[in-house]
């Protein structure tokens, strides 16, 4: 069974809540998914994972600080993460463009993005929660 790793940051519980929606629809595309906050990453595991879900609120226009360190953590990794699928998501108050940081490190550590990332306004929308699910849903696929 595939196992996806879904990492986020949330202070106000819109991103978690992201995040628990790409979770349940990665479950449903039939991956084993662990759900961490993004401090709480155990990078001595990352090898176990086939796909990564990564989110994080949006702070003047870039990811929350403690997504970043998780990056830069992951940085040494490259090699064991290279090419593995990987899909973002990023609440926001009004701005969004957070996403463009989080999508650029996740390439630069060697994922491979599947899907466009998934934006929400403060609390997830019905349409923004069926956008996360289908993006979880995606990412379990795109491991086969």
């Amino acid at each position: 069974m595939a196992k996806v790793l879904v990492a986020y940051y949330s202070k106000t519980g819109n991103t978690r809540k992201m995040a628990e929606l790409v979770a349940e629809g990665a479950r449903s595309g039939g991956a084993e998914v662990d759900l961490v906050q993004a401090d709480e990453v155990d990078f001595d595991r990352l090898a176990d994972y086939d796909g990564f879900a990564l989110g994080s609120p949006d702070y003047f226009s870039y990811m929350a600080g403690q997504l970043k360190i998780l990056f830069d953590e992951a940085l040494p990794h490259k090699g064991e993460l290279s090419g593995r699928p990987a899909v973002c998501f990023v609440s926001h108050g009004g701005g969004g463009s957070a996403i463009e940081s989080v999508e650029r490190l996740t390439k630069a550590v060697g994922l491979g993005q599947v899907g466009k990332g998934v934006l929400a306004k403060g609390v997830p929308t019905a349409e923004s929660a069926d956008a996360c699910r289908a993006l979880g849903e995606q990412l379990a696929k795109a491991i086969g």
